[in-house]
């Protein structure tokens, strides 16, 4: 008999096998869509002037995101038919796309507190004279504060998010490793319980059973016979 494996859950109660399932799907259908914004975003650039090192980073993200839709699917399918390896392929891309995203948010996150604020200041208060509105240029560095600090908190909302589906994936392969173990270890069966040597064995105990006893019969009994011997012999 087969060792049981217990199902891992994630958020207290769901199975990982579920989570594996939304998170392909997720993977799927959002890094193919991101991949392909980036793909147009890609073929447009020879109609206006981009920096060199923002078409790079286009090029990165878009490559990243479609083989993050690509191994989604894997993804989708290896937690259907509950393949080892599918599962850990798409752990492995999670892994990596949250090291691209650490990275890349890192990066933006120091461009965005080490350019000058000057020049977002003036173009704060010269997008609100265009709509009709008058800002000073405090009230505008004081949105432009907040909004650093709602960026920020996003990036490493993101990042935990990332990380949690990571380890959802990864528990549900481990747990697969687990199944697949499973089947080759066999519960070795308890040996039967040495029966008590019954009474009838043993005459002349007591609470022996004499029915059982051959030679419990007075005609059969050895004294028996050696009495009768001896009377005939008188």
């Amino acid at each position: 008999m087969a060792l049981s494996v217990r199902s891992r859950k994630f958020c207290c109660c769901l199975p990982v096998r579920l989570g594996t399932i939304v998170l392909a799907l997720l993977a799927m259908i959002g890094g193919t869509f991101v991949a392909g914004i980036g793909f147009i975003q890609i073929g447009g650039l020879r109609q206006r002037h981009v920096e060199k090192s923002d078409q790079v980073a286009l090029w990165i993200q878009a490559t990243m995101y479609s083989i993050l839709g690509i191994v989604g699917v894997f993804g989708f399918i290896g937690a259907l038919i509950k393949n080892r390896r599918m599962i850990s392929s798409f752990a492995f891309v999670l892994a990596i796309h949250l090291g691209f995203s650490i990275a890349s948010g890192v990066f933006s996150i120091y461009v965005m507190f080490t350019r000058d604020s000057s020049t977002t200041v003036n173009e704060c208060v010269a997008n609100a004279a265009n709509q009709g509105v008058t800002v000073s240029e405090s009230e505008c560095h004081k949105g432009i504060v907040f909004m650093k600090g709602v960026m920020v908190g996003i990036y490493v909302l993101t990042w935990l998010i990332q990380l949690y589906a990571y380890f959802i994936v990864e528990r549900y392969a481990d747990q697969l490793d687990e199944e697949s173990m499973s089947k080759h270890r066999v519960i070795p069966r308890t040996l039967p319980e040495i029966s008590r040597p019954h009474m009838a064995q043993y005459p002349g105990l007591p609470g022996r059973d004499d029915s059982s006893y051959p030679f419990a019969d007075p005609h059969q009994a050895f004294g028996h016979s050696a009495r009768r011997d001896q009377a005939h012999m008188v």
